[in-house]
């Protein structure tokens, strides 16, 4: 019975290649364009894997260059910054006077962030609060608020105690590729009052931005 089947089923296929000669032609010819379709998929999505790959990559290699995320340690940076906010550096931006800038310790060895006070070749001190950058008043606006708490929790006492450049380094004037740095909570920071300067070439980058905690968030 199956062997009947199959004959007819010949005889049916043999017929209708005898009506259209091209039919085998044209089943390979659309079986040649199914695999030249599925090869050129296959390209594709592999060259599209590769691209995501490398635009990955480069991406990671931008961000090591330009920014970072980093982590606050300590307190410092009080009121602007806390322990354990999280802030965005960018590493090509210029050093400007006021800036909080993340660098390395060099005496330990640590990440820090401090802000530019005195920029190099300057002469500053402070008096009853107030700084003074070649002899002229310098507004520190960032300090407004954390003073005023200050100065209710402890009546008559100054913020930031009056010094002078060269009273505790000795130099007339910032030397060539230095920065003097102090902490925003003024009594108690470690800054250059203590460990002096910081390097020019120990700079990370400028911080633009606390990211976290998010309800924080605050650009600088």
């Amino acid at each position: 019975m199956k062997s009947t089947k199959d004959k007819r089923r010949k005889q049916v296929n043999r017929k209708q290649q005898e009506k259209n000669p091209q039919l085998p032609n044209k089943k390979k010819r659309l079986a040649h364009k199914k695999k030249k379709l599925q090869k050129k998929m296959k390209q594709l999505f592999q060259e599209l894997g590769l691209t995501i790959l490398i635009t990955f990559f480069l991406l990671i290699i931008i961000q090591q260059l330009t920014f970072s995320l980093t982590k606050i340690e300590g307190y410092s940076m009080l009121n602007t910054l806390m322990d354990n906010d999280r802030v965005l550096v960018n590493k090509l931006s210029k050093v400007k006077r006021f800036d909080l800038v993340y660098y390395r310790d060099t005496k330990s060895n640590e990440m820090a962030v401090r802000r530019i006070i005195g920029l190099p070749k300057e002469q500053f001190y402070y008096r009853e609060d107030q700084l003074f950058v070649e002899d002229k008043r310098v507004p520190e606006r960032f300090l407004v608020e954390i003073m005023k708490t200050s100065r209710n929790d402890k009546k008559n006492s100054t913020f930031t105690k009056d010094f002078g450049l060269q009273e505790v380094t000795g130099d007339q004037r910032i030397p060539e590729g230095k920065y003097f740095v102090l902490g925003d909570n003024r009594p108690y920071a470690s800054d250059s009052r203590e460990l002096g300067y910081i390097d020019e070439k120990d700079i990370v980058g400028v911080v633009k931005m606390r990211v976290m905690p998010f309800h924080q968030i605050q650009s600088f």
